[in-house]
């Protein structure tokens, strides 16, 4: 590995606050901002971009009103990002290991309730001494911190997305969309629900944008129907508890998620055919970094699939 850096001259000269200058002048377009944003003096500043410059060989940003990257700014910033996350991933295990950790996971997911709980603890029964850091947020979101090497590994929907990413992929649990309300609804009762009836209730919904909210709208537009408007778009939590206070609101779970709230009578599934199809439930990761304690996650995932009877 010297060896090979020894013909790499910019890899001996580069420095952590070289990423951290440029990311700030990328990301203001200004001198000034950028200076303000790191508490640096500009002289200072312009120094550093100097030195990074002159390392590379070639300048990174062509000089404006705003200052805008060139092609070589641009190669630089599609792997600055990703190598401050290695160094703030390292730093956090250093801090885990002299916390008398074993281990540290970040795991990002929109779906908190599925799989999540019980796959943390199984991991944990057989390796007590793994520390678990948990993110939500929509896929978009989370499939840009796992490039940036913020988390270790996502639960969530198989989408297009998910599966053109590039990242490896694991699928879980099939999955599909269930329209729910709470016990006693009007379309629960023997008139039953179609598809045109829908939009005569309120309803709540994922975001716009979400992977739930694009395959309602498509279950929809293949039925030659408009989607209802949305009284409310949040989480599924949200959603839920919405729907169990007095108003007679509709909204749509997993499969997976309404088979945990079923126990408690409280929701039920309107009958609506054909059904929503959705993206199967799966694990999405990182393979270059080659994390053991990843694989051993994705074994606890698989594992509690097989328990609950939805694994592939």
């Amino acid at each position: 590995m010297s060896d090979l850096l020894e013909t790499i001259p910019w890899a001996r000269r580069l420095k952590i606050r070289h990423l951290e200058v440029f990311l700030a002048l990328d990301e203001t377009g200004s001198m000034t901002a950028a200076a303000g944003q790191l508490h640096m003096t500009q002289p200072a500043l312009s120094h550093w971009l100097a030195d990074l410059e002159e390392a590379i060989g070639q300048p990174l940003f062509v000089r404006g009103r705003r200052l805008s990257l060139t092609p070589d700014g641009e190669v630089l910033r599609a792997h600055a990002s990703r190598m401050l996350g290695d160094v703030r991933r390292t730093h956090a295990d250093f801090l885990a290991l002299h916390a008398g950790l074993q281990g540290r996971l970040r795991v990002g997911t929109g779906l908190p309730r599925v799989l999540l709980p019980r796959a943390i603890a199984r991991l944990q029964q057989k390796q007590p001494g793994i520390f678990v850091s948990v993110v939500e947020a929509s896929l978009s979101e989370l499939l840009e911190q796992l490039a940036r090497r913020e988390i270790d590994l996502i639960i969530g929907a198989l989408s297009a997305q998910a599966l053109a990413s590039g990242f490896a992929t694991a699928p879980l649990r099939a999955d599909s969309l269930q329209v729910v309300a709470r016990s006693g609804h009007a379309l629960l009762g023997p008139a039953g629900a179609s598809w045109a009836s829908m939009d005569r209730h309120p309803w709540l919904l994922p975001p716009a944008g979400s992977v739930m909210r694009a395959a309602f709208d498509e279950a929809f537009a293949m039925q030659k129907q408009r989607p209802p408007v949305p009284c409310v778009e949040a989480g599924s939590s949200i959603r839920v508890q919405l729907l169990l206070e007095e108003r007679d609101y509709l909204t749509i779970l997993s499969a997976a998620e309404l088979q945990l709230y079923r126990p408690l009578g409280l929701i039920q599934r309107v009958p609506l055919s054909p059904a929503i199809p959705s993206p199967d439930i799966g694990a999405i990761w990182e393979p270059a970094l080659g994390s053991r304690l990843v694989g051993h996650f994705v074994e606890a995932l698989r594992s509690e699939s097989l328990d609950l009877g939805g694994a592939h």
